[in-house]
């Protein structure tokens, strides 16, 4: 029996393993007057990648962003470890020694035939074992429109009766939003439901990243001859799920 099941512990393990393109920062180093990154990915998945093209996104301890580099790997091979460095581009070298997190983005993977897999994502994995010698916080993100200023792109959804703006680390920073990095903030109080600095993380059970995720929705709701829609939103760090008659 206990042969069975290591047997199949092994196997499950396997599978799991073989499903992963395993990624890290093993380092940050200043040479010169530049910094640098060192990045070592290695696939152990199924996928034929080739090329993958990262957005790299640097934080201080306090979560302010001090640099950020667009690295491009070229030539990966399955299962065969794949070392490179590249420079974070920054205001001051000084922040070079303050980065103490770091937020990874796959933006583009093809394959050999420059075929744009958009499915890539999904098989990235932080490698625990090759982690840096330095204290250093590294997590994958899938929300590239986070890092960038998305200032009075304001959007107002009818349905709800709310203004919304997407999320990012200036809107984040303002409402005190923390450890979220994609979701739609409402920025008015129209619906007595609602408080401004909600974050809205989900409608039926899906991520919002856009507000055309959550129109998507509002209209599958709709076609279901269904009233209200159910929202998950953040507010003062506290999930909760409310139900929200339609307009």
């Amino acid at each position: 029996m206990n042969k069975l099941l290591i047997l199949f512990f092994l196997i499950f393990t396997s599978k799991t393993f073989a499903e992963e393109i395993l990624i890290n920062i093993t380092g940050i180093a200043k040479v010169g007057k530049e910094c640098f990154l060192n990045l070592a990915l290695q696939n152990h998945s199924s996928l034929l990648i080739e090329n993958v093209n990262l957005l790299i996104y640097s934080f201080d301890k306090n979560n302010l962003l001090v640099g950020k580099s667009n690295v491009y790997l070229n030539k990966v091979k399955k299962k065969q470890p794949y070392k490179t460095f590249a420079s974070i581009e920054m205001t001051s070298i000084k922040f070079c020694e303050k980065i103490k997190k770091i937020d990874l983005v796959v933006s583009d993977c093809f394959s050999k035939n420059k075929e744009e897999l958009n499915i890539c994502n999904s098989f990235f994995k932080i490698d625990t074992k090759n982690s840096t010698t330095e204290p250093l916080e590294v997590n994958l993100s899938n929300n590239n429109t986070y890092y960038s200023n998305n200032i009075d792109k304001n959007f107002f959804v009818p349905e709800l009766n709310l203004s919304l703006k997407v999320l990012d680390i200036q809107t984040a920073e303002h409402y005190k939003i923390k450890n979220y990095k994609n979701g739609l903030v409402v920025i008015n109080k129209n619906n007595n439901l609602f408080k401004e600095g909600d974050l809205i993380i989900e409608a039926e059970m899906n991520s919002i990243f856009q507000v055309k995720d959550l129109n998507e929705k509002i209209k599958l709701v709709k076609n279901n001859k269904k009233k209200s829609i159910l929202i998950s939103l953040v507010r003062e760090q506290e999930e909760k799920f409310v139900a929200v008659f339609l307009k």
